[in-house]
């Protein structure tokens, strides 16, 4: 006699459920997006551009759609599984046992497995849209205790999976499943970086140096360091190293905006003379005579290599110098799936290095910032270190990236400072530690690896940060003062120099350090070197410096700019290619730059 629950049955409930829980994410996903995007008079304006998006990246979406309504399916698949081996086990206890106890089972594990994945998510990335309304009951008091009880709900799901399958799946759907799992469950600890690092750490070490490390830290203001005496401690291991390095007290970025201030690190020039004046610009509008820091340094046999975690606003490439650059994908693929990418299971078992196979817009990507994890980011950059030891002598330059607007991060960094004072700030803070976490690492990584004596460190930050953001207001000084210090090779002297600096001043400084001649370039700056060796009467420094704002859309909404005027002004400036790269449109830069 047929059973009244077949099987088959519990397999078409179960895959039904899972196919309607990523249609119920897809719709508010996108319910989200349109009420962030379409208020006022941007609506019609803005979708029209995302309709266009979408028509240039069509093969992308359907493609992402597949591997979504995939990983779903194999969910759906081992839940049913997991259902039918406990009906499995109680019918050898009761032989008598119901075929609706299948139904009973069905219910209870996969609602279990749900509410565990909506509570991971909650606890673990309170702004993922999904889960942020239950992320509100989760604080600084409580944060580790509901970790703790996220994965310990994880955790018994898969024992319970593990010890059913074990005793009553066949061969092959333990091969299947446990491998599936194991794969996912593996990829969280990266044993690629590990496999790297092992194979790297016999090679012989070749560097004699001396090296130049640039390490920026993206939107830094000074004052949030414990260094300049800020109440609360969110900079622990900046700290300690700026105890071993001259510090500049008094230093600014001539234009505060990422790429421009990166140009003039690179160049020794202010924007107006090598052309970078705004973000995302064309490269056709740069100073083609203007020769980078990077360029000089290849042609000295330095082994040149830049490495950030953001490209919506930074454009560096390889024509700036560098042999090798570490970067997410840039363009429009990482706006449209980097903003909508938010969904339980791919946030909980794919936000890690298999997952970025899979979702490439995730890799390294501080622009996902409800999800981006920054100790896989770190590890390529510690890669990097471990192998970079057989150069002779190399420039590298890291741009971290994760306390740039809108702060936003996962746990526990934004538990971590609750002032109530002002909650934007206290998300600020907690992305100040994200970043100070990486540069501890990887300041770990240097000394470990026999670099630190034999470079020239420079900490920095490109920009710096106030409530109204950076490059809008030159009243606000705040915003174009930046954090700079120097570590020179064989030295840890540590005294700070209250003499008026920029980024401007990098560039000669590098070629005085290195004996190279900078009377053979074209820069604006001054050299520090004398300041560097304790002297402070030096003439031939530059007591002033030229400032200007600049154009960009990326600023706080909380005060000033709404995000919907933010966007309707963005929208008449930018423009894309055909693969997808967002710049300024070349008939909008005359108005910017006037």
């Amino acid at each position: 006699m047929k059973q009244e629950f077949s099987n088959k049955k519990i397999l078409i409930y179960t895959i039904s459920l899972y196919i309607l829980l990523l249609i119920s994410e897809f719709t508010f996903n996108i319910l989200i997006f349109i009420s962030n995007y379409s208020t006022g008079k941007v609506g019609s304006s803005f979708f029209s551009e995302v309709t266009d998006i979408i028509s240039l990246l069509k093969f992308d979406v359907i493609l992402y759609i597949l591997i979504l309504i995939c990983i779903y399916l194999i969910f759906s698949l081992i839940n049913t599984t997991y259902v039918l081996l406990v009906y499995q086990e109680l019918s050898r206890r009761k032989p008598t046992l119901p075929s609706s106890t299948k139904v009973y089972l069905f219910i209870s594990i996969n609602f279990f497995f749900i509410l565990s994945l909506y509570f991971f998510n909650s606890v673990i990335y309170p702004y993922s849209n999904i889960t942020r309304f239950g992320s509100l009951f989760v604080g600084h008091n409580n944060y580790q205790i509901l970790k703790i009880l996220a994965l310990f709900f994880i955790f018994i799901y898969f024992i319970g999976f593990f010890y059913f399958s074990y005793k009553h799946a066949q061969k092959k759907v333990k091969i299947l499943t446990w491998s599936f799992i194991g794969l996912i469950a593996l990829s969280f600890l990266n044993p690629y970086y590990h496999l790297k690092n092992l194979y790297n750490y016999f090679p012989r070490k070749n560097n004699t140096g001396p090296n130049i490390i640039i390490i920026g830290l993206d939107s830094l203001n000074p004052k949030h360091t414990g260094h300049f005496g800020y109440e609360f401690n969110t900079t622990p291991n900046l700290d300690r190293l700026l105890k071993e390095c001259v510090v500049f007290s008094n230093s600014y970025t001539p234009l505060a905006r990422t790429f421009p201030s990166w140009f003039s690190i690179l160049t020794g020039q202010y924007p107006v003379s090598n052309g970078a004046r705004y973000n995302l610009i064309k490269r056709k509008f740069l100073n083609q005579k203007s020769i980078t820091l990077p360029n000089i340094l290849k042609d000295k046999d330095y082994f040149t290599a830049y490495f950030t975690d953001e490209t919506r606003f930074s454009n560096i490439l390889k024509e700036d110098g560098f042999q090798y650059l570490r970067h997410p994908i840039k363009g429009v693929k990482d706006f449209v799936f980097g903003n909508f990418h938010d969904f339980s299971l791919t946030n909980v078992f794919f936000n890690n290095p298999l997952g970025y196979k899979i979702f490439t817009f995730m890799d390294i990507n501080r622009a996902v910032y409800h999800l981006y994890k920054s100790r896989y980011f770190t590890d390529d950059v510690i890669s990097f270190m471990n192998s970079v030891k057989t150069k002779q002598k190399f420039f590298l330059a890291v741009h971290f990236c994760a306390p740039h607007w809108p702060y936003m991060s996962p746990a526990p960094y934004p538990y971590l400072y609750e002032k109530k004072s002002n909650p934007l700030f206290d998300q600020y803070d907690g992305a100040i530690r994200m970043v100070d976490d990486q540069l501890g690492r990887l300041i770990r990584t240097i000394k470990k690896r026999g670099l630190y004596d034999n470079s020239i460190i420079i900490i920095l930050s490109d920009h710096g940060e106030t409530f109204e953001g950076h490059g809008t207001d030159l009243r606000v000084s705040d915003q174009n003062r930046i954090l700079t210090s120097f570590k020179l090779p064989g030295k840890n002297s540590h005294f700070q120099v209250d003499q008026l600096v920029g980024t401007i001043d990098i560039f000669p400084t590098i070629l005085d350090l290195l004996g190279l001649n900078r009377d053979d370039y074209h820069y604006e700056g001054s050299s520090l070197e004398s300041l560097l060796n304790g002297n402070e009467d030096d003439e031939d420094i530059d007591n002033h410096m030229f400032l200007e704002t600049g154009f960009s859309i990326d600023v706080p909404g909380g005060i000033g700019t709404s995000l919907q005027e933010m966007i309707d002004e963005g929208i008449h400036f930018y423009e894309w290619d055909e693969r997808g790269i967002i710049t300024v449109k070349e008939e909008s830069h005359k108005e910017l730059i006037k």
